[in-house]
């Protein structure tokens, strides 16, 4: 005869939200949301530290990354011309948010003056983030 716990307590196995579910009920008070794309969903600031501008974004979805020494890029594409931004920081590491499966991701990258006007006045068709050999694509708002 053999015994199973599960007939004897019922269980049936849990069923695990979506990455895009858990995404739309976070609710992130510490940015404004930017770009989307599957999995992810980027919020994005230009602020000010000393008197000098700097990007502030945070990614929230499945990219988990772990980053020594050589830091990451963004790329913001425009219809005809691009920007790209170098992090401030050379180590980029994801943090997984307790009891799912997505990840959180601050990265601040440098950026001048004409860069960060660029990025607030002119129309935005796709933001790229470089990270080692693999690029990920978001589509703004």
């Amino acid at each position: 005869m053999a015994f199973s716990f599960s007939k004897l307590f019922n269980n049936k196995p849990k069923e695990v939200p979506s990455i895009s579910e858990i995404i739309e009920k976070i609710d992130f008070k510490g940015g404004t949301k930017y770009a989307k794309n599957k999995t992810n969903i980027v919020y994005a600031d230009v602020e000010e530290l000393g008197g000098f501008p700097y990007l502030k974004t945070v990614i929230i979805g499945d990219t988990s990354v772990n980053i020594k020494r050589v830091g990451c890029t963004v790329k913001f594409n425009f219809n005809n011309e691009s920007v790209e931004l170098n992090s401030d920081n050379t180590t980029i590491e994801s943090n997984k948010i307790k009891n799912t499966n997505v990840y959180f991701t601050e990265i601040d990258f440098e950026l001048n003056e004409q860069e960060a006007t660029k990025i607030k006045d002119l129309k935005v068709v796709t933001m790229e983030y470089g990270f080692k050999n693999k690029v990920i694509t978001f589509t703004p708002f």
